[in-house]
């Protein structure tokens, strides 16, 4: 995997070196309202982390993630992930989280767009997808922000803390990632 920028915002592609980082940021208390992230330890966490790809291309199933990094010294604002599915190695789902501390700041938006453009290019996906759970209006915010459309709501189809909730499933092709690319391109070139 590469590292991928945004304006203001590195991704740094998760592996053995900084796994340990990642399994930090993962276990800060606030990360866990909206998503079911796993409670391992960090010997666990890193043992997965090996074992996972090691570059996105059109044929590469399994977990990427990126650490989000800003600042001077850059420090951890997040992650990012992508999974794609062997029974669907056409389409992908994205899951991110904030810092508290970095949340509002359109660093999520700058990541995720910087993910979607790899996946579409180096992964040759033809959709993404997301979930989020209906009370998550800031990932809500993010989602519409990058092209993402609400599909439908999924009844009982996460498990957070213990607890099955409703989500909604949004998704984003690669034609409507295309056309968007297309009229930002005219916009930039007429004005």
């Amino acid at each position: 995997m590469r590292t991928l920028h945004g304006e203001r915002v590195e991704l740094i592609p998760v592996d053995a070196s900084n796994a340990r980082e990642l399994w930090d940021v993962l276990n800060a208390p606030d990360l866990r309202k909206y998503q079911d992230i796993p409670r391992l330890r960090a010997e666990e966490f890193e043992r997965q982390v090996r074992a996972r790809p090691k570059a996105l291309r059109a044929t590469a199933t399994g977990r990427f993630e990126w650490l989000l990094k800003a600042g001077s010294p850059a420090t951890a604002l997040g992650w990012i992930s992508l999974r794609v599915n062997d029974r669907t190695p056409r389409v992908g789902e994205v899951g991110y989280s904030l810092m508290p501390d970095a949340r509002g700041n359109g660093y999520a938006s700058e990541a995720l767009q910087a993910v979607i453009d790899e996946a579409f290019h180096a992964g040759e996906l033809d959709e993404l997808q997301a979930c989020i759970v209906p009370a998550n209006t800031a990932s809500r915010s993010v989602l519409d922000r990058t092209g993402f459309r609400e599909e439908r709501m999924l009844r009982s189809g996460a498990v957070i803390r213990g607890r099955h909730v409703d989500v909604l499933l949004f998704s984003l092709t690669r034609a409507a990632w295309g056309r968007a690319r297309r009229a930002a391109l005219a916009r930039s070139a007429g004005g």
